[in-house]
């Protein structure tokens, strides 16, 4: 009893998995029907709607208008020098060693008045 009982089991296993499979394929095939669908719509869609604005177009034709600025004047805001540089190169900013030798002597010079 037992032994037929696990053969039938060990049979319809492989049945019931095989339904699974053939419902996939149904689902991705309606899937790929949808999709094609969808992109004919879309097409059609798009195609209308570019013959719609050639007709406005030619309809309607529009002037271009030009702008220029005949001042010629610029505009300088004040920046940080920080701001523009990199994390890194603040860290590791070292002045030059004129200026460093310019400082020194400005202190020297300082600390004697």
């Amino acid at each position: 009893m037992k032994k037929q009982v696990v053969i039938a089991v060990m049979t319809l296993i492989p049945a019931v998995s095989f339904a699974k499979i053939s419902d996939f394929d149904a689902m991705i095939n309606d899937n790929v029907k949808a999709q094609s669908e969808l992109h004919t719509s879309v097409k059609t869609n798009l195609k209308d709607a570019k013959e719609e604005t050639q007709e406005a177009r030619l309809k309607d034709p529009r002037e271009r208008i030009v702008v220029v600025e005949n001042s010629g004047t610029s505009y300088n805001a004040p920046t940080k020098k920080d701001m523009l540089a990199f994390k890194k190169e603040r860290r590791m900013h070292r002045a030059s060693e004129e200026k460093q030798f310019d400082r020194l002597a400005n202190e020297i010079r300082n600390g004697d008045e």
